[in-house]
C-alpha cells in the first residue's frame, strides 16, 4: 500500500496526471511567428497549421454560460481573473477555440483601446466577449467560421438552450 501511495505521489509532482486529458471547450492562444494564411487578409492563419500554446489559457471551467445565439461566453471570477493577467497587444493575441481536442476556429482577442480593425473573428474578453465577424462589420473576409455544427451541439447541449 504504501508502494502504491509513493508512486501516486510522484506522478503527481512529476506533473503527470492520473486523469485523461479533459475534453470540452478550451482557448489556446497561438504561438508567435505563424505567417497570414490569405493575401489580402491582415488576420487570417490555418488554424490546424499554427503552434499553440501548450496550455489552455481558458476552458469551460472557466465559462458561467456561453450562448450560441449572440456568440457570448460569460465568464466566471476563474476566468476572469485569467483574463486579467493576459497581454493584448493593441494588434491583438490570436487565439485558436478547441472543443474535444479538435481545433474549430481561430479568432482574435482585441485590446478595447485598439483603434486597428480585423478582418475576421474577434472578440474583447475584457469587456463583454461576444465573438463577432468584422471591425467594422463591413471589414470581413472569408467565410465565418463560428456557427460551426459540431460546437453548436456541444454548447448547446452543455448550456442547455434551444
Amino acid at each position: 500500500m504504501k508502494y502504491l501511495i509513493a508512486i501516486l505521489f510522484l506522478f503527481s509532482m512529476s506533473g503527470y496526471s492520473i486523469e485523461p486529458n479533459k475534453l470540452g471547450i478550451k482557448i489556446y492562444c497561438v504561438k508567435e511567428g505563424f505567417k497570414n494564411s490569405a493575401k489580402n487578409c491582415s488576420y487570417c492563419f490555418d488554424v490546424n497549421s499554427v503552434e499553440l500554446s501548450e496550455n489552455s489559457i481558458l476552458d469551460e471551467n472557466d465559462f458561467k454560460n456561453f450562448y450560441w445565439k449572440n456568440q457570448q461566453i460569460i465568464l466566471n471570477n476563474s476566468g476572469k481573473q485569467k483574463i486579467k493577467k493576459i497581454k493584448i497587444e493593441l494588434s491583438g493575441l490570436p487565439v485558436v477555440m478547441v472543443l474535444n481536442n479538435k481545433r474549430i476556429y481561430g479568432f482574435w482577442f482585441w485590446n478595447i483601446f485598439s483603434s486597428f480593425g480585423c478582418d475576421r473573428v474577434y472578440t474583447y474578453p475584457e469587456k463583454d466577449f461576444k465573438i463577432k465577424f468584422g471591425l467594422p462589420t463591413n471589414n470581413t473576409f472569408g467565410k465565418d467560421p463560428r456557427f460551426n455544427k459540431i460546437l453548436e451541439k456541444y454548447v448547446r447541449n452543455k448550456y442547455k438552450q434551444d
